[in-house]
């Protein structure tokens, strides 16, 4: 039997804080008066987060002319939602950072990031009110595997070789091997840190969304579209038929026929080939 959320913190020790810039940002964002001035305020003091606003806004993707060389040009030209993300992204990619690099760390980080490119274009596609959100619902879904990756080092690098070699699914695995899995991992993070509970559904049931919260099945279900069309870029560690059972329960909760389904999958992965200079600006 599943371990209950206390238990699983237990098991898992001290859980990594999320940067103080971070929260602060998430705290001001949930203010409807914010202005992009107290962000740029609060992204100024830390470097290693202002530079990738600087870098995304002078990317590819915004098609610039001109360089960008402030915060507040930077703000402006991406937006006060998408500066937000970046800054987000950016925190959750020095988590994912934490322990020593690898292939498997790499491919964590980009299945995480084309799964937030891929769900928040379908979010955009079907007029989702807040597509950002799917955008950081993809980006920290998987973020309990990292977690492990860290905590339990040897026996879990191993358990990700297997995933690779026998294509099973990785929740029936970790399960198995833990008596909790990555998806229960990343909702106690999430919940530690304090964010929104909204992102630790996503987390929690982006393997089956018919179990989110009503509230919050609709982020759940385009979380988890991302997280299937991330699987099917092979950017994860994971089979993508062990994802078809969520594939159909976020496609019921949306309301999609398969034929607008598979046109949404064609929106969703040209805006990953427009938007893949994103894996390696970070």
């Amino acid at each position: 039997m599943p371990m209950t959320q206390e238990e699983v913190i237990q098991n898992l020790g001290d859980l990594p804080p999320l940067p103080q810039v971070a929260t602060r940002v998430m705290r001001i964002s949930e203010n409807l008066d914010t202005s992009s001035e107290e962000l740029q305020n609060l992204i100024r003091t830390d470097q290693a987060l202002s530079a990738p606003v600087l870098r995304i806004a002078n990317s590819a993707i915004f098609g610039m002319r001109r360089e960008v060389t402030t915060l507040t040009q930077a703000i402006l030209t991406l937006g006060f939602s998408t500066a937000r993300a970046v800054v987000l992204a950016s925190s959750i990619k020095n988590h994912f950072n934490r322990g020593p690099a690898g292939p498997q760390t790499r491919i964590l980080w980009e299945h995480a990031l084309a799964a937030a490119i891929t769900g928040s274009a379908i979010g955009k596609a079907l007029r989702f009110p807040a597509p950002e959100e799917v955008f950081l619902g993809g980006l920290m879904h998987d973020i309990g595997k990292s977690v492990m990756a860290l905590q339990f080092s040897e026996r879990y690098d191993a358990l990700l070789a297997t995933f690779c070699d026998q294509e099973t699914d990785s929740l029936s695995l970790e399960l198995n091997a833990f008596g909790f899995d990555h998806a229960m991992v990343g909702e106690a993070l999430l919940r530690s840190w304090k964010i929104a509970t909204g992102f630790q559904a996503a987390t929690r049931w982006h393997h089956d969304p018919l179990q989110a919260p009503p509230e919050h099945r609709r982020l759940v279900a385009l979380v988890a579209l991302g997280n299937k069309m991330a699987t099917d870029l092979q950017a994860d560690l994971s089979a993508s038929d062990a994802l078809a059972g969520a594939t159909w329960e976020a496609l019921d909760i949306l309301r999609l026929d398969e034929g607008t389904y598979q046109e949404l999958r064609t929106l969703a992965m040209e805006a990953f080939d427009q938007d893949k200079g994103l894996i390696t600006e970070f």
